[in-house]
């Protein structure tokens, strides 16, 4: 145990002095740096890979030797050398920044109360939209490389200054919302919440799916269009088939506003059928040029 301490003292010692190289691999010039004699080698040959962690590639004499002697050189005495690939633990101003780029939204303030905490291979942060989940967990990576990616994570607090739609008295489920019965409110808020109703268009003459209390904001969750279509009307039903055009008219089994589906009964048949809803009482069937499937 005596005689290994101070070769572990030495390993470590090396490993505290290791050149750091922004690449996953050694070539002959990085070695050329530590080793002059290794400059007579083509700098470019790839002498093999580094670990992403950071974790120290020491090159004892004896693989420094071997490795010569594979190119054409005869190096009697070299000093032992180490390597590691370049790496960093994200601190918050380089994840804010990073952030900031991808969010685009101005005066959005971001606050970061945990992050990554382990070296990562240093290169470019990158946060996407995408990443970015609901409880404000925001997923991204490192890219470095050759395009190769590390996932770093944050958890942070967004906020931006929006409007928001709120009720002004209580709103009954099934009646359309006037305009009078609602308003605009500015605040601060989670800016990719994309539920919340954030304009007047997006309420006015539509239905409350239930009671909506005066006050409250109002998400577009919460509400349905009114329906071009409703149970029980009559429907003009046009059926499009290639070049061919058909028009009859049927009873609606199920209500739908214009982009939906709904089932339609055929008054002379009895058969239902689906169609979409393009108009006020008006729908359309397009069968398919193959399968004769209608859609």
């Amino acid at each position: 145990m005596i005689m290994i301490l101070p070769f572990l003292l030495a390993v470590a010692a090396l490993a505290d002095s290791c050149k750091t190289i922004d690449r996953d691999y050694l070539t002959a010039s990085d070695l050329a740096a530590a080793v002059p004699a290794f400059a007579k080698i083509e700098g470019n040959i790839n002498l093999g890979y580094l670990p992403s962690a950071g974790t120290p590639r020491i090159l004892t004499a004896l693989d420094l030797q071997r490795i010569a002697k594979n190119h054409g050189l005869d190096l009697e005495s070299v000093p032992d050398v180490c390597f590691a690939r370049r790496t960093f633990v994200p601190g918050a101003e380089e994840i804010r920044a990073a952030m900031f780029s991808s969010l685009g939204i101005p005066g959005a303030k971001i606050e970061i109360s945990s992050s990554i905490q382990r070296p990562v291979p240093f290169g470019e942060l990158v946060f996407p939209r995408d990443g970015l989940q609901v409880s404000q967990l925001w997923n991204g990576y490192v890219r470095y490389g050759d395009n190769q990616k590390v996932p770093i994570w944050a958890k942070v607090r967004i906020t931006a200054p929006m409007t928001r739609v709120v009720a002004v008295t209580n709103l009954p489920p099934g009646k359309p919302i006037q305009k009078n019965q609602v308003r605009l409110e500015n605040y601060e808020g989670f800016p990719l919440d994309t539920t919340a109703a954030r304009s007047l268009d997006e309420v006015v003459n539509y239905l409350p799916k239930s009671s909506l209390r005066a006050l409250d904001a109002i998400r577009k969750t919460q509400l349905e269009r009114i329906p071009d279509v409703t149970k029980g009307d009559l429907v003009k039903v046009q059926v499009i088939d290639g070049a061919a055009h058909l028009l009859f008219e049927g009873t609606a089994q199920s209500a739908g506003a214009k982009g939906s589906f709904i089932t339609i009964r055929n008054g002379s048949s009895g058969k239902d059928f689906r169609a979409q809803v393009t108009g006020k009482d008006e729908a359309m069937v397009s069968i398919q040029s193959e399968g004769g499937q209608a859609q």
